[in-house]
């Protein structure tokens, strides 16, 4: 329908232009005549002036044919195939409702509470306190070889013999080195470390003859009694010279400690080790 009117103003604009006769309309043959007048009329502007109606409903009509043609064509070929518009029809089917009851909702199963499991019995030996009397003792004392192989308790019974697992380690914490109220520190201060360090280094025989050198930043911390553990490199330069800066950290002697509250505490410590060709 949309194709049907869009052609209809085609067609009646470009009539309205024909239609036309007036002096404001350029295509007018009047005013054509009388502007080109003395003039050759067998070529140029004039002839495009007169012959633009034509042309223009020749253009019009054509174009309306091919929108045709091209809109109806594929009905035509259905028409001449002979292909028949199947036409789907809506069925109501009537539908039992009894055959969609709802299903009755199971009742939950009651949750038995679980029996409770008998602990095995464990050999006890009853404590007897040893008290000053003049009266003979019918039961004498359990032996240190009956308290040691046993639980002790105020009553004697026979059970099994079970071993209680030892209690777990208490790890201990690591404290920063900021964190601490008195730092870990080399016996004689950071200069003798300096020394001890200087005097102990053995340089990489690949690293000299490389040219290698640079800082390496190990990381270790000082323990309670102020040895040296978990010594690592947190920033490396070379293979040789991390090896190197390890066993320089491991080799050294004990520290002080640092102290929390005046008592030993384990401290983490960041130390950068130096090597540098001469």
């Amino acid at each position: 329908m949309e194709y049907v009117i869009f052609i209809a103003l085609l067609l009646l604009l470009s009539l309205a232009m024909t239609m036309d006769l007036s002096w404001n309309n350029v295509l007018a043959l009047a005013r054509n005549n009388m502007v080109f007048e003395g003039r050759h009329h067998d070529y140029g502007a004039f002839v495009l002036r007169k012959e633009y109606v034509r042309r223009l409903l020749m253009a019009v009509v054509g174009s309306v044919l091919f929108l045709g043609i091209a809109v109806s064509l594929p009905m035509i070929v259905a028409a001449l195939s002979g292909d028949e518009t199947v036409q789907s029809e809506k069925k109501i089917v009537d539908v039992n409702m009894e055959l969609f009851e709802e299903e009755k909702e199971e009742e939950p199963e009651e949750i038995k509470e679980p029996e409770p499991i008998e602990q095995p019995k464990i050999e006890t030996v009853q404590f007897v306190a040893v008290e000053a009397a003049d009266e003979p003792v019918e039961e004498p004392p359990p032996t240190q070889t009956d308290v040691a192989e046993t639980v002790v308790s105020t009553t004697t019974q026979a059970g099994e013999q079970v071993d209680a697992p030892p209690p777990p380690p208490v790890e201990e914490e690591t404290f920063d080195l900021a964190a601490v109220q008195e730092q870990p520190e080399f016996p004689g201060g950071m200069e003798k470390m300096y020394e001890f360090m200087n005097r102990t280094q053995k340089y990489p025989d690949m690293e000299y003859e490389a040219g290698i050198q640079g800082k390496v930043f190990v990381q270790f911390v000082v323990a309670k009694d102020g040895s040296i553990e978990e010594a690592k490199v947190l920033r490396s330069v070379s293979d040789g010279l991390d090896k190197e800066a390890l066993r320089l950290v491991k080799s050294m002697p004990r520290w002080n400690p640092g102290k929390m509250g005046g008592k030993p505490v384990k401290c983490r410590f960041n130390l950068p080790v130096v090597f540098k060709l001469k």
